[in-house]
C-alpha cells in the first residue's frame, strides 16, 4: 500500500495544510495516548499506525475510523482537521481547486470536503468509488445522512437491509442506525454524502 493523499492541499492563501498523519498523530498527543495505547484499543500494529503518522501509508476507511474512536473524535474531523476556518464566518465559498481531498489508496476511494470544515452543522462531500469498493463493516454516529447519486449506482445497507440507488436518486436515513455502502456495479459511482452532524 502507498500513500494515497494525490496532493497537499491548500488553503485560500496558497499555504500547505498539515497532512493526514499530522493531523492524526496532533489528536493523538492531544488526548494523552501513546502509539501503543492507540494500537491496542484499535487492534492496529504500532508500525501500521507508525508509518501512518510519518505519512508512509494511509489508513483504510475502517482503521481511520478505528483510530478516530480511539482519540474520541469524529473521523471527519481527523481527515479533514487541516486548514479548519478562523473564525465564524457566515458565507463560506470552497474553490474547486481548494478542496480538501483524502484518498485510500488501497481501495482507490477518493472523499472531497464540498463545506469549509466539519466544524459547522453540516458536512458535504464528494465521494468517487471504483466497482467492487466498499466502506467496510457497518457504522454509527449521530445524526442524519443523506446520499444523492451523480454517477453510476451505489448499494448503502442501513439497518441489514441493502438499498440500490441510481443516477439521480438519494437516500435518507438516520445515522444511528448501522450503516455501509459498497459500489457493486461496473462502472465508477460518484455520490453526494451530506451528513449532519458532520462526520466520514
Amino acid at each position: 500500500m502507498t500513500t494515497a493523499i494525490a496532493h497537499r492541499p491548500r488553503n485560500e492563501t496558497g499555504k500547505a495544510m498539515a497532512s493526514l498523519g499530522a493531523s492524526i498523530r496532533s489528536a493523538r498527543r492531544e488526548a494523552g495516548l501513546k502509539l501503543r495505547e492507540i494500537a491496542a484499543a484499535t487492534g492496529l500494529s504500532i508500525s501500521y499506525l507508525s508509518q501512518i503518522e510519518r505519512d508512509l501509508l494511509t489508513p483504510s476507511v475502517d482503521a481511520l475510523r478505528r483510530i478516530a474512536d480511539a482519540v474520541d473524535i469524529p473521523a471527519g474531523t481527523l481527515a479533514f482537521a487541516a486548514g479548519s476556518r478562523q473564525g465564524k464566518a457566515s458565507v463560506a465559498i470552497v474553490r474547486r481547486e481548494t478542496r480538501k481531498r483524502v484518498a485510500f489508496a488501497d481501495a482507490n476511494i477518493a472523499y472531497e470536503l464540498l463545506t469549509p470544515d466539519v466544524q459547522g452543522r453540516v458536512s458535504v462531500m464528494a465521494l468517487s468509488v471504483p466497482p467492487g469498493a466498499e466502506s467496510g463493516a457497518a457504522f454509527t454516529h449521530p445524526g442524519e445522512d443523506i446520499v444523492i447519486v451523480q454517477r453510476g449506482s451505489l448499494m448503502v445497507e442501513v439497518g441489514g437491509l441493502w438499498h440500490e440507488i441510481h443516477v439521480g436518486d438519494s437516500i435518507r436515513f438516520g445515522s444511528e442506525i448501522p450503516h455501509r455502502w459498497r459500489n457493486g456495479g461496473a462502472e465508477k459511482a460518484e455520490a453526494l454524502w451530506i451528513s449532519s452532524p458532520p462526520w466520514l
